[in-house]
């Protein structure tokens, strides 16, 4: 699956510089861009590009492994293209000079080292999120506290809404998104608090803390956590 993400962070790291965003995806579980991509930020023509990666001097294993060919359909024509790794990207464009290739290289290697810290960071969290489910089924069953039958979607939106700083549903309509997508428009720095929440929220669940003792301790974490972060930037 083939997916973008909004990376708030970077975006106004670019922006501040004067720079459009480079365009980065996920491919699986790796972060790739693409050779049209590439052919507009350093302004050369797309059929250049693609004939410069297939006439790159490597190997045929580092070929194969950092550019994927694939076919896209433009006014009812196929033509061919190729999504790059950041080894990929790296190799291709040593070649580029000049002060503005020099920028645009430094931003897109910038751009695939917080993608890359993004899904580790999601992968956390989605870990920390099983966990959290097995501790909320024990809880449950010892206390008898289902909440109505909303406990996990209670669970889960409280944490969205100590991390997004308002309403998970209310942030969802404003930057356009699905509800079931917002953990998947967090930036890394947004996952990491959302890891450590969840599993601070495990050891309160495993204590048999009720909801209300919860959400005010996970509160005050969330801050603490918070005003850390702010401290070490500072």
């Amino acid at each position: 699956m083939t997916k973008l993400i909004n990376m708030d962070s970077v975006l106004s790291n670019l922006s501040n510089n004067n720079l459009s965003m480079p365009d980065v995806i996920i491919v699986g579980i790796e972060p790739v861009t693409r050779s049209q991509a590439i052919a507009t930020y350093f302004n050369k023509d797309h059929d250049k590009v693609v004939k410069r990666i297939e006439n790159l001097d490597c190997s045929a294993q580092f070929l194969t492994r950092n550019f994927r060919q694939v076919k896209y359909n433009h006014r009812g024509n196929n033509y061919i293209s190729y999504q790059v790794t950041k080894d990929g990207f790296i190799f291709l464009t040593m070649g580029f000079t000049g002060k503005k290739a020099a920028t645009f290289k430094e931003n897109y290697i910038n751009q695939f080292n917080s993608m890359a810290e993004w899904i580790a960071e999601r992968a956390d969290a989605k870990d920390e999120q099983k966990n959290m489910t097995e501790s909320l089924k024990g809880y449950i069953n010892r206390t008898g506290d289902h909440q109505h039958g909303f406990a996990y979607g209670n669970e889960c939106r409280y944490l969205n809404k100590l991390v997004l700083g308002s309403d998970p549903s209310k942030w969802a309509k404003l930057h356009s998104i699905d509800k079931k997508e917002i953990r998947n428009n967090m930036t890394a720095e947004q996952l990491a608090l959302l890891t450590y929440l969840e599993n601070r929220n495990c050891a309160l669940l495993d204590l048999d803390t009720p909801t209300a003792e919860r959400k005010f301790k996970l509160n005050k974490l969330s801050n603490r956590y918070l005003i850390k972060q702010l401290e070490k930037v500072a």
